[in-house]
């Protein structure tokens, strides 16, 4: 059986990505799943169409 990896993120964390604050969704081995707090982005509607994304782990802060 694959041995778990201990988690970095807490469901409901607040994480900053681009600058733009986000909370923890869901967190696997290498990613996470955040939403954005204060969505749509006012002037990134095209950068970030969706309010929901997958980032790598070492992307956020």
């Amino acid at each position: 059986m694959a041995e778990e990896k201990p988690k970095l993120f807490e469901t409901g964390q607040t994480v900053y990505y681009d600058g733009e604050e986000m909370k923890v969704i869901a967190e696997y081995d290498r990613t996470i799943v955040a939403e954005f707090i204060d969505f749509p982005l006012e002037g990134k509607e095209e950068e970030f169409p969706y309010n929901r994304i997958v980032l790598l782990k070492n992307e956020v802060s």
